[in-house]
């Protein structure tokens, strides 16, 4: 059993749909815990703020299992594929760790790579993994973002 590590956020009807996903992700995870849902202005590009949040689940799944789990609940929500990197999100799923496993597969990477660059994946996953090292890096997840000064100012509890 894997200890993992995933991030929630949506823009559009966003309370919604991450119950929703929630509900979905503990059919073949096992919820640990939950992080409060933080809301964040858009990055990228000019739409209506997000709802993020990050869940602490074990699962029995294989890593590029558990990743194409997340995809499948991505689109039986509608989620249609973007072509831009940054745009407006019905779900947005992403594995962040999977246990302290460091792995690249078919484009996927755990941990990832976005933990550090985001308030809005570090502040929830601080929260709930405080003490939980980075794999690669090997700092607490409460230490790295002890040292990003502005990330409290940019995300606020809903």
């Amino acid at each position: 059993m894997k200890e993992v590590t995933i991030s929630l956020g949506s823009n559009i009807n966003p309370l919604i749909n991450l119950q929703k996903a929630n509900e979905l992700i503990i059919k073949n995870f096992k919820l640990i815990k939950s992080s409060k849902i933080y809301s964040s202005k858009s990055e990228g590009f000019q739409g209506d703020d997000f709802l993020n949040q990050v869940i602490l689940c074990n699962t029995d799944l294989e890593f590029e299992k558990a990743i194409q789990y997340l995809k499948k609940i991505e689109t039986s929500m509608g989620r249609i594929k973007e072509l831009e990197k940054f745009s407006d999100r019905l779900i947005d799923l992403d594995l962040l760790t999977y246990g302290d496993e460091i792995l690249k597969k078919n484009g996927q990477e755990v941990p990832h790579k976005d933990i550090e660059k985001y308030p809005f994946v570090l502040v929830p996953l601080a929260e709930i993994c405080p003490e939980k090292i980075h794999p690669i890096n090997k700092t607490s997840f409460k230490k790295m973002l002890s040292e990003k000064n502005n990330f409290f100012n940019k995300v606020k509890v809903i």
